[in-house]
This record gives structure tokens, C-alpha cells and sequence, in this order.
């Protein structure tokens, strides 16, 4: 039977009604005494890393949750951590890039209502986030509402529907239907061997272009380390903009280009408008989300 260690974070799953306001209380133990099934899938024991809304977890957390299952990743068949759904796909992404090639399933979930209220999302999540570690398949993975979701592609589209994610720029990796784990494509080998990332760099600001943003505004940021755009479409610099993101390049800053559009991703060359950015030598960041493309570049993969 599979030995799976649950790391728990806190986040709305482990939430209860505060005067403050839904606030995580919930420790590992709690949280599985929803599940009585679950001594029938696999072995489970728990570890209370945090208890923190996720708006409060940092770069640094999702460092200690990568180092939690690194640590451990010896004694257990696979890995559920419990999170909280407002940055989990920021946590998704970052695990997978702290983790690459990682050899054993470590699988992600939370809820968009407290265990333990009625009609909570938070039972059904965490059996599936246990059925898909329990199946052995290797890879950062999120499971909600059923899916199961590649660690690079979680996107967090609605802020209070049950049916809160989805797969951006990529098929889910597989769903779970009645109790039943169902992959959309046969198991791939890590194509090299697994390592836990340790040296990051959070120094990136993403910058949010709007159809008036002043250009004297990027004089602020001359010299600043990553520079992301998040620009309209397929992807490209305005002229009005033009002027001031070369000398941005040219001050030394390294100029990225994704997409506001959840899905897609940015094509360059298609229009004037992306070529003008190709040519100023900004840097395409193609089809990845956000939270992919951020999690890559504070590994250094960009």
C-alpha cells in the first residue's frame, strides 16, 4: 500500500470563521479525519509545515515546502500538500522548477470552501489529491473539481465558482471519474535526474501595460534586474513605449514579454507591434502562464 506524507499549509480547506473572518486553524490530523476512506487507498502520514492564507506565502515558503518533500522524499511513495487556491498556482509552478525531474508524485490541492461547512469542495479534493499520489505517477501536479493539472499550467480563473482552475495552454493531465484516476497520456520517465534547486533570485517585477501607461514611468525601474511585460495580445511594445523600454534593455535590465490573455500565449513575430519588441531584444516568454514563466526565471532557466 502507498506511504503518502501530507504537508499541510493551511488555506481555505483548513479554515474556520473567525471574527476576523475565515482564518486557517485546521492542522494535517483534523483535515484527514474527514476522510474514513482513505485507509483503504493508502498509508498517510502528516506534517504541519504552516498555517498561512495563501495571499501571505512567500518565495521563501515555497522554498521550505520544496525542502519538506526533498527531505522526505526517501521514506514516501508520493507527496499531498494541502494549499490555499489564491496562489497555488504560483506554488504549483515554483515547486516544479525547485523540483525538476522530480521522481515521485507530489500533488497539490486546497478548496474553495472549509472542510467541515456544507457543500465544502474540500472532501472531494483531498481524496483525489490521495487517489493521484497513490497512483505513482511522478510530477508536481493540482488537483481540483476533478482534474488533474500539470504543476506549469494551473490557472486560477474564477474567485469563488467550485470550478475554479483550469489548464492553461495545455490538456489537463488527467481527471479523476468515479474514484478512478484516468491519464490522458502514458507515464513519461524523467528525462534527468531529480534535484532540489536551493539558490533563487525574486528580483522580477512584473509591469502591467495599459493603453496610457506614461513612459516616464520605466525611467524608475533603469537597471533593475527582470523586467516582465504583461502586454495586450499576442505580445509587442507600443511606440509611444518604445523609446523607453530600449534604454530599459540597454541600462541592463533583461526585458521579458508574456500575454494579459490567460491563453495563447505570445507570438512576436506576427504583428509590427511584436517585431518592434523583437528587435529591442525583449524576450518572448511563448506559452507559458505567469506563474510559469516567474517560477522559471528565479531558477535561472530564462
Amino acid at each position: 500500500m502507498p506511504h503518502i506524507l501530507m504537508i499541510a499549509t493551511g488555506g481555505t480547506i483548513a479554515c474556520c470563521e473567525t471574527e476576523r473572518g475565515l482564518s486557517p486553524a485546521l492542522d494535517g490530523t483534523a483535515l484527514l479525519g474527514a476522510l474514513p476512506e482513505l485507509s483503504a487507498l493508502c498509508t498517510v502520514e502528516t506534517l504541519d509545515l504552516m498555517q498561512l492564507d495563501s495571499t501571505d506565502v512567500t518565495a521563501a515558503d515555497r522554498q521550505r515546502m520544496a525542502q519538506a518533500v526533498w527531505q522526505n522524499r526517501e521514506k514516501f511513495d508520493g507527496f499531498v500538500l494541502t494549499h490555499g487556491t489564491d496562489t497555488l498556482a504560483y506554488t504549483a509552478a515554483l515547486l516544479t522548477h525547485l523540483l525538476p525531474h522530480f521522481d515521485k508524485p507530489l500533488v497539490l490541492t486546497g478548496s474553495m470552501l472549509p472542510m467541515g461547512v456544507p457543500d465544502s469542495d474540500a472532501p472531494r479534493n483531498l481524496l483525489d489529491a490521495f487517489r493521484t499520489a497513490a497512483d505513482g505517477r511522478a510530477g508536481v501536479y493540482a488537483v481540483m473539481n476533478g482534474q488533474i493539472l500539470h504543476g506549469s499550467h494551473v490557472f486560477k480563473q474564477h474567485s469563488t465558482e467550485i470550478d475554479a482552475f483550469l489548464s492553461a495552454n495545455a490538456a489537463p493531465a488527467g481527471e479523476i471519474c468515479g474514484g478512478k484516476v484516468r491519464w490522458s497520456k502514458p507515464a513519461s520517465t524523467p528525462s534527468g535526474a531529480p534535484q532540489l534547486i536551493e539558490q533563487i533570485d525574486t528580483h522580477i517585477l512584473p509591469v502591467r501595460l495599459t493603453p496610457d501607461l506614461d513612459p516616464s514611468f520605466f525611467s524608475v525601474l533603469l537597471g533593475y534586474p527582470k523586467v516582465v511585460l504583461e502586454a495586450f495580445g499576442a505580445g509587442g511594445v507600443p511606440a509611444r513605449l518604445e523609446a523607453a523600454v530600449r534604454d530599459l534593455i540597454q541600462s541592463g535590465t533583461r526585458v521579458y514579454i508574456t500575454t494579459q490573455c490567460p491563453e495563447g500565449g505570445v507570438h512576436l513575430h506576427k504583428y509590427e507591434v511584436g517585431r518592434r519588441a523583437e528587435a529591442l531584444s525583449a524576450i518572448s516568454l511563448g506559452s507559458r502562464t505567469f506563474e510559469d514563466a516567474l517560477g522559471a526565471l528565479m531558477c535561472g532557466e530564462l
